[in-house]
């Protein structure tokens, strides 16, 4: 093929892609009747009275539009605070608008539900039903009284807050019966059908009950609209595609020029709650009002205000935002084959670099003289993670910047780790760091360093293959959850292939590669939001956010977050995994000296910097975009509850055709970056410290060659096994990941810490210390002991360790009268002398010394 043609043919293929990225995602709600449904629900809320102005309230709440809602109401409070029945409907709104002040708010309704003279009793109980409040838990004798008593609207009212509580068995059969029972009076049988749809969870049966006779109602019967909105919005799973099921629409549709508003609001609550696409056209038809509510019309048993007619449309413009926000998402192919061609990819270089491997150093330690640039990116990648990258947006979407502070500390760590742990780690050559446990502390010491070192980094590969496939993987590509374990297996099943067959030099050079396709994905991000604004100014945060809650300088274990706790265990967890992990250490080992090695780490800080800020911004540019396009967030989602979800959804419904496969495949490359570093990693561990450490065995290069990959094989497929119990962890994203991946980061670090800076610490003690540390960090991780905040894990079970390890390695000189100390320390300085001169010599000493 000639140049020219293929040069013709790669502008056509960036020409394709081109056009595919222009190309907008199909929607069901077009954004000119988005916008006017918007715009109906605030005017409802503006300009109407009393209950229009409630439920136009109620509806943009739960749409997550909520800009004005408490401002709006804080009015109405004032103004009619003493008006009955209304002031409910205003203190149920405020209740739902404004969190910190719910309880006080549901107070308010109970005290009216408490006067049994007073005139709001049956609208209290039905809001705080509707407010998921159980009366049998606020106030037990009363409700009993109302139980127990005659059977009126009041009745229905409680009876429906107490499906709110533990046992609704026995409430949910009186209900049905009541919405059943054609001897029932209307409204009773009515307001029971309410309940049942928003309730709902039926067994087969009684929904074919349900189901049945709402169709068989008269067309003038009250309760028949609500029978058939809950049959329809609570059908069992394998009822969907049902003849049934299909009558119980068509009747609903059939009702929608009822003479009533009621059944219209009702119709277009379940439409838009359970509806298709298809009923899009009954909806605007509601919507736009073309066959309006006239006062002659109106019907026994409701009351037909001057607003019914905007109630109505309120109602329409809610089932239309409904639908919309049902809409599902998904890849197209030019995604797919994005995502196909980076996982062939990564087979690829394996394969490429397997060739390269002639010996055990090879595929540990790249032979050890692998570029610190790329070293350096490799440990940025390793230590970033997926977890990083799908955690920091959402803590910066939840909680707010305060967690990027800890970036401040970085020159320090840099000092601390590049002047004096480096040094002393470059000083011996050898494959695994925990054999300078051993010099130090003896064998004991370093087999509890590598049980430390494997549980970390079986629960850190546990925790990114999880969240990976859970919270990306699902919520970008959109598959069934069912799937879950099948992908887990891919993933990992990849990571394996090209790990095992290229070793260190395969990890770092994909490392190279997914550190830029990783800051891509987030530059582009940052680059589609600005563009969907028009400014970077017009997402940005003007003020600070209330959810996020007040900003606190200070050092305090009890309080989740605040700039010094940021500061502090930034620095506590570099330093303690650049001081103890394998994966840190082997890349210092990689490299040349001292002095490269500090480059690489460097390297890794600055790379670190920038995709912090990165993901920072990311978080708060998909803050803003969701905030403002609430109508890509599912039925029940908003900003806050669902914030580690809206980057991965950004992805799948922000970025346009084309881009949003590559930043998929940006997630799984760091996902795949780091499972790779672990599998290398802890191979080499058990190899060196368990392995060879007990059996001795020596073998050919080809057979040693083949029992490290074999290794890596294991590891993997126990961490994919190890996964699965990752979902039991409770937390937000970056919660789980503090409390599972780094309950040994401190203790692994307090024994090197010992060995290195305590120069009479004796074993027995560090060995103690360890273990003290590890039950530290459990106890706060999930007991909450003393009330520390599970994010201050890693500071204090550092700090108890080491006082625990000095304390005891004093005792056990002075009173105990242990001389091990003295005489781990000769030999430690019998192996250091004559280290000092240069690297050079000192790789060769080692190397005669170690048979390397």
């Amino acid at each position: 093929m000639t140049g020219t043609r293929i040069q013709n043919l790669q502008m056509g293929l960036l020409l394709l892609l081109f056009a595919l990225a222009c190309q907008s995602r199909p929607s069901t709600v077009s954004p000119e009747l988005r916008k006017r449904a918007v715009q109906e629900l605030q005017q409802g809320m503006e300009k109407q009275e009393q209950w229009v102005k409630v439920h136009a309230a109620e509806y943009k709440l739960w749409l997550d539009y909520t800009d004005g809602v408490l401002e709006t109401f804080l009015l109405e409070e004032k103004k009619w605070d003493q008006l009955s029945s209304y002031r409910i409907g205003v203190w149920r709104v405020l209740a739902q608008a404004d969190p910190a002040s719910r309880d006080s708010y549901i107070q308010k309704i109970l005290r009216a539900f408490e006067d049994r003279n007073g005139p709001d009793r049956v609208h209290a109980a039905e809001s705080l039903a509707k407010l998921g409040e159980s009366l049998a838990d606020l106030s037990p004798e009363l409700t009993r009284e109302v139980v127990e008593g005659p059977v009126n609207s009041l009745y229905v009212y409680t009876l429906w807050s107490t499906l709110q509580g533990s046992d609704t068995a026995a409430a949910r059969e009186q209900l049905l019966d009541l919405a059943l029972n054609p001897e029932r009076d209307e409204i009773i049988r009515l307001q029971a059908a309410f309940v049942l749809r928003s309730e709902g969870v039926f067994s087969t049966a009684s929904w074919k009950k349900l189901a049945r006779a709402g169709l068989q109602e008269p067309k003038a019967s009250l309760p028949r609209v609500y029978l058939l909105s809950a049959a329809l919005m609570h059908a069992p799973e394998e009822e969907r595609n049902s003849t049934i099921l299909g009558e119980v629409k068509n009747a609903l549709r059939d009702l929608k020029e009822a003479p009533s508003k009621g059944v219209r609001m009702e119709i277009a609550h379940a439409l838009g709650t359970a509806g298709s696409p298809e009923d899009l056209p009954v909806l605007v038809a509601l919507f736009e009002n073309e066959n309006p509510l006239m006062p002659e019309e109106e019907v026994p048993g409701e009351d037909l205000q001057a607003g019914a007619n905007a109630d109505v449309r309120a109602a329409a413009a809610y089932g239309i935002l409904m639908l919309d926000r049902r809409q599902e998402y998904s890849l197209a192919w030019a995604d797919w084959f994005v995502v196909a061609a980076y996982l062939a990819g990564m087979v690829g270089v394996g394969y490429y670099f397997s060739q390269k491997n002639k010996s055990e150093r090879d595929y540990y330690l790249g032979g050890g003289k692998m570029n610190p640039v790329a070293v350096g990116l490799s440990l940025f990648a390793t230590l970033l993670s997926s977890l990083s990258y799908l955690s920091y947006p959402g803590e910066m979407v939840k909680y707010g910047p305060v967690i990027f502070s800890g970036v401040l500390v970085f020159p320090l760590v840099y000092y601390v780790v590049g002047w004096f742990l480096i040094p002393r780690f470059m000083k011996l050559r050898v494959t695994s760091a925990y054999e300078i446990l051993e010099i130090n502390l003896g064998v004991s010491i370093r087999v509890l360093a590598t049980f430390f070192f494997l549980s970390l980094r079986f629960l850190w590969m546990d925790t990114i293959i999880f969240i990976t496939v859970h919270t990306a993987i699902l919520a970008i590509f959109g598959v069934d959850p069912s799937h879950t374990l099948i992908i887990s297996i891919l993933l990992m099943g990849i990571t394996i292939f090209y790990t095992t067959l290229g070793g260190l030099k395969a990890v770092v050079f994909t490392d190279v590669i997914q550190s830029g396709v990783l800051m891509g994905g987030a530059i582009l991000t940052l680059l589609v939001v600005t563009l969907s604004f028009g400014s970077v100014a017009a997402w940005f945060p003007t003020e600070w956010p209330a959810h996020w809650g007040e900003l606190q300088l200070g050092v305090d274990a009890r309080e989740r977050l605040t700039i010094g706790n940021a500061l502090l265990t930034t620095f506590v967890w570099y330093l303690a995994s650049s001081g103890s992990d394998q994966m840190s250490i082997q890349r210092f080992l990689a490299t040349e000296n001292a002095r490269t090695a500090r480059k690489t780490f460097g390297v890794s800080l600055l790379t670190t910097f920038v995709v912090q800020i990165l993901l920072g911004l990311v978080g708060l540019a998909v803050l803003a975009y969701f905030t403002a396009f609430p109508h890509f967030l599912a039925p029940g989602e908003t900003v806050t509850t669902s914030a580690d979800q809206l980057f991965p959804k950004f992805i799948r419904v922000g970025l346009p055709v084309g881009i949003s496969g590559l930043v998929a495949a940006g997630i799984l490359a760091a996902a795949m970056s780091s499972l790779s570093s672990g599998l290398n990693s802890t191979s080499s561990v058990i190899s060196e410290d368990l392995i060879k450490r007990f059996t001795r065995k020596s073998r050919a290069p080809q057979k040693q060659m083949a029992a490290v990959r074999n290794l890596s094989l294991f590891v993997g497929v126990f961490a994919l096994l190890l996964s699965l119990l990752i979902s039991k962890v409770e937390g937000n994203l970056y919660e789980v990941i503090v409390k599972v991946v780094n309950l040994f980061v401190s203790p692994l670090f307090v024994l090197f810490f010992l060995a290195l800076f305590v120069p009479f610490a004796t074993g027995r003690a560090t060995f103690l210390a360890g273990l003290g540390s590890v039950a530290i960090a459990v106890a706060i991780a999930f007991f909450k002991f003393l009330g520390i905040e599970v994010l201050f894990i890693l500071p204090v079970s550092l700090g108890v360790g080491v006082l625990l390890g000095t304390i005891l390695s004093f005792l056990d000189v002075r009173l105990l009268g242990n001389t091990e100390t003295m005489e781990k320390r000769s030999r430690e300085a019998a192996i250091f002398k004559g280290f000092g001169e240069s690297d050079k010599s000192a790789r060769a000493d080692t190397g005669k010394r170690t048979g390397m």
